[in-house]
């Protein structure tokens, strides 16, 4: 009797243990690359199918709706799944989304998603020429768009580039946004997401 009790016991254990891993949820996953200061759209964002076993409440619902006015707190790479913790409030956001017109070509690897660094030198012309090396404004601001083909410089030559700069660099920038310095970007290394968590 008690040996059946246990085979049954083991049988009924096996069960819901498999049906426990077979099981899935919908959650949100990104359709493209997202950044900071972007108003988070129903088109920016997929459903996945996620095995309960590893969700928890990790990962916002795709069964619950949007919250509105919403963005990330860092750049969420194509695909990848949406945490709970990544999503803010727009008014919660320490920074904003700023447009810089860039002299010369952008890196090729630069995209949306990217992180990029900002420079900035004064305009010279001439015999004004007094040598001033360029400076760094901000460093490792997410692109949020980017036009190749428009620029203060002429057709061709220059870029627009949208990114999200931090409160703390935003008076940098700002002046630097005064027609009297030239404003070039390089590619900064990206962070990984698991360290970006942490």
């Amino acid at each position: 009797m008690i040996g059946a009790m246990l085979v049954i016991l083991a049988v009924v254990g096996t069960y819901l243990l498999v049906t426990s891993a077979n099981s899935t949820t919908r959650v949100w996953a990104s359709a493209r690359a997202l950044v900071p200061g972007e108003v988070l759209e129903p088109a920016d964002l997929t459903v996945a199918e996620v095995n309960l076993a590893d969700l928890g409440k990790k990962y916002l619902s795709a069964d619950s709706e949007l919250p509105e006015n919403t963005s990330v707190r860092g750049v969420v790479a194509a695909g990848e799944l949406l945490a709970a913790s990544a999503v803010a409030p727009l008014s919660e956001l320490e920074g904003r989304v700023v447009a810089i017109d860039v002299a010369g070509s952008v890196p090729s690897v630069v995209d949306s998603g990217s992180l990029v660094d900002v420079w900035a030198q004064p305009e010279q012309n001439g015999l004004d020429d007094d040598g001033t090396p360029p400076e760094q404004i901000v460093d490792s601001a997410p692109v949020a768009h980017i036009n190749r083909d428009v620029g203060s410089f002429g057709a061709g030559d220059g870029a627009r580039i949208e990114v999200f700069v931090g409160s703390v660099d935003l008076p940098g920038v700002l002046a630097a946004l005064d027609g009297r310095s030239v404003l070039s970007v390089v590619g900064a290394p990206s962070v990984p997401a698991d360290e970006g968590e942490q």
